[in-house]
Parts: structure tokens; C-alpha cells; sequence
């Protein structure tokens, strides 16, 4: 060493290169024929053999389509489906959840759930590495939001007299933040007849609700009562709502 060599392209010769690397490494993305100029080393000049053709290979290009980018926790699944181009022989989906990635064509994944069966809302920022038959890949991404829409069941009546139908009176939620939770229950002359901070105490699914007595236990008599009800949703919008209960016995 040094080596000093030079070689063309389609015919058309590159400048000289001088290294003390042997063997030296022509990296190149220029499709066409090589072949070597001119050879020395640090000595002498030598005679010159070698050639090689380069082909280029289109790369794969990776694409995610879903039906939408927003799903509801109340079911939080979703079809991933790669329209990548290319002679694609492979998709590795990553679901940015921390569960397993997965070798699979379009998978339909369910995005983590919380004690009571619905999705948790969050950004999940989802992958997917192509592979096609040279080999080559390309990767994307695509960020998937589980959102808890707001929404409220609310009863007008009930009938507490114990022959277990409609006995009390319960609510059914999604998308409330339940720490903001504040229920009132007043007679027409504003007293507060029952209130209640755990909207978890009143969910019907969970055999709660309120069953028509004051807060010292005392039986309220039939009548229409007014109700004040605050909470929040998810997303920090705040939500007062007024309204009338009729209790029958």
C-alpha cells in the first residue's frame, strides 16, 4: 500500500481512489456496468481485470390502512390492513401497547382493557416493518387514539316498594370522570334529601343505585324531587344537569 485504482461507470471513468484498504469497499446506488481503469500500488502499475453489473431493485414502501385513526374504549379492536407496495412476503406489526409484536397479513388487534372490560384511553403509536422478496424493507407508522366518548343513562322514575322490579334508581356511564362525580336529590323547597360522590355506587351493572331513602335511611315520600348532577367528561369538559325524579310506591 497505498493502492491507487480508478474504474468507470457505463463507460465512463470515475476519479482515482487511494487507500490503504485491502480489501476496499465500493458502495454505490448507480445502476449499470463497472469495470476497472487502472491498478498500482505503492511499487508499480499492473494489469487490469474485473468487472461486475449493478442492478437496483425498487424498495418496498410500507403503508398502514385503517377504517378510521379513532376508535371508542367501549370497543377498542381495530383492522390493520397493509396496502404496502412491492412483492411484500412478510408484515411485523408492533402495536405500540406493549403486547407481543406479531407476524401476521392484516391483523385486527384489541388495544389494552381495564378492570371493567373497556379500552383505555391513550395514544398508541402502531408499526409495521414490510419485507419483500430481495429482502429489502421499509417500516411506518400510524398513531391510533382509544378516545372514552361521553355518554349518560339517566332515569326519570322509580318505584322502591321491594317487588324487585325498578326498585332503585340507577345510572349507566362512559367517559366521566368519576372523581368530579357530585349527585343531589332536593325537595321543592331546596333541602337536600340524598347525595352521593361515587357514581360507582349508582351503576346499575354493578347492582347499585339509590333505593328512595334520605341520607338517615328514612323513607321519602312519593313525589316528584328535583336533582342536580355535576361531573366532567375525559376530555375536561365540565357538564351541570338539572332535572325532576318521580318516586312511586
Amino acid at each position: 500500500p497505498p493502492f491507487t485504482f480508478s474504474y468507470s461507470i457505463n463507460g465512463i471513468t470515475q476519479p482515482s481512489i487511494t487507500t490503504f484498504l485491502n480489501p476496499y469497499i465500493i458502495e454505490s446506488s448507480q445502476e449499470g456496468g463497472y469495470a476497472l481503469v487502472s491498478y498500482s500500488d505503492a511499487i508499480s502499475s499492473g494489469t487490469v481485470s474485473g468487472n461486475a453489473m449493478i442492478t437496483i431493485y425498487p424498495k418496498p414502501i410500507a403503508v398502514i390502512s385503517t377504517i378510521r385513526d379513532t376508535i371508542n374504549a367501549i370497543y377498542p379492536s381495530l383492522q390493520f390492513t397493509s396496502n404496502s407496495l412491492g412483492n411484500i412476503i412478510q408484515q411485523h406489526w408492533n402495536y405500540g401497547d406493549n403486547s407481543p409484536s406479531e407476524i401476521i397479513n392484516n391483523p385486527i388487534h384489541t388495544f389494552p382493557l381495564n378492570s371493567e372490560g373497556l379500552g383505555i384511553p391513550s395514544t398508541y403509536q402502531v408499526s409495521l416493518i414490510v419485507t419483500d422478496n430481495n429482502n429489502c424493507q421499509d417500516t411506518t407508522y400510524k398513531n391510533i387514539f382509544v378516545v372514552n366518548e361521553y355518554w349518560l343513562f339517566f332515569p326519570t322514575a322509580f318505584t322502591p316498594d321491594n317487588d324487585n322490579i325498578n326498585d332503585k334508581f340507577c345510572i349507566e356511564y362512559s367517559g366521566i370522570r368519576e372523581s368530579t362525580f357530585s349527585f343531589y336529590v332536593l325537595n321543592r323547597q331546596g333541602e337536600i334529601l340524598f347525595d352521593n360522590n361515587n357514581p360507582t355506587l349508582l351503576k346499575c351493572s354493578e347492582n347499585g343505585g339509590w333505593d328512595g331513602k334520605d341520607s338517615e335511611g328514612n323513607k321519602i315520600a312519593p313525589g316528584v324531587y328535583i336533582y342536580e348532577l355535576y361531573f366532567q367528561e375525559w376530555d375536561g369538559w365540565k357538564n351541570t344537569k338539572h332535572g325532576t325524579i318521580n318516586l312511586i310506591r
